[in-house]
């Protein structure tokens, strides 16, 4: 079944750390200047930046999609979790998605598959917000 959003566009950035494809990424504030935009891996409850399209080395650059609506596929760990279609998906420790439905979460993505397994790579769509219970669930 195909699942339609917009096209994926990816840009690259830096990484001081390593950056594993179809994981989410955060802004690497501390590599960050005027001319440098860096990513790494997202840690848990980060503001999402991005979900990486390519696995890079520390030091090297990666390819990361970052449009809103995009249809990716993401790393998710639903054995954390059981994920359902529509899931609001945050990062875990290891960059990858896991369910949440907690007030002040940051989503990075809603799920377009369940999952059930840990290290499934699942269809998502790019977003970014913070979970509130005033209206967002």
């Amino acid at each position: 079944m195909a699942h339609q959003g917009r096209s994926p566009v990816t840009y690259g950035f830096s990484t001081a750390a390593v950056v594993t494809k179809d994981t989410f990424v955060q802004l690497d504030s501390s590599e960050c200047t005027d001319v440098l935009t860096a990513v790494e891996p997202a840690g848990a409850g980060a503001v999402i930046f991005g979900i990486a399209s390519t696995t890079s080395v520390a030091g090297g650059s990666a390819s990361v999609h970052t449009i809103e609506g995009s249809v990716v596929l993401l790393t998710v760990d639903g054995n954390a979790g059981a994920i359902s279609v529509g899931s609001k998906l945050k990062a875990d420790g290891s960059a990858q998605g896991v369910a949440t439905t907690t007030d002040d979460e940051e989503v990075g993505a809603i799920a377009l598959a369940a999952s059930t397994t840990a290290g499934e790579k699942i269809p998502v769509m790019l977003t970014r917000y913070t979970l509130s219970g005033a209206g967002d669930d």
